[in-house]
């Protein structure tokens, strides 16, 4: 019997919890996961440095953003796409620690997206310009 609760209990801490999240109007879809912290390619500024960071993903076109500390603040990915014209797009993780938010963006293979990562409060939808990363441009392909 206690070899049996073993296998499951450890079977259980092995899963990666998944949660589909209801997207707003566009060509992006999104998943959250909880893989854990990660530095990313930008990182949120100090003094807060790399409580949030985000990365592009060329295959698949997919821009992910991480929650690195459990300090009760969400992450923001602010970005324009080069099919969304001079809209600026804020999506947030606001799923706490160790969350990573998959912004599946079904990028043109032309296409690119230019973006920025911050820390902020998702209920009130603000965010702070002092934890703001630089910009950096990806080509989708």
């Amino acid at each position: 019997m206690k070899k049996h609760s073993k296998l499951i209990g450890a079977a259980a801490a092995g899963m990666l919890a998944v949660l589909a999240v209801a997207a707003p109007a566009s060509a992006s879809t999104y998943t959250v996961t909880y893989p854990g912290p990660h530095a990313g390619d930008l990182c949120t500024d100090e003094p807060n440095y790399c409580d949030g960071s985000a990365s592009f993903v060329r295959d698949g076109e997919h821009l992910l953003v991480w929650d690195n500390n459990a300090d009760g603040h969400s992450v923001m990915v602010m970005y324009y796409r080069s099919d969304s014209g001079n809209t600026q797009i804020r999506d947030w993780n606001q799923y706490g620690y160790g969350s990573r938010l998959d912004i599946n963006m079904s990028l043109p293979e032309s296409g690119w997206v230019e973006y920025r990562v911050c820390l902020g409060e998702y209920p009130t939808q603000t965010y702070d310009m002092n934890s703001c990363s630089g910009w950096l441009h990806e080509s989708a392909s």
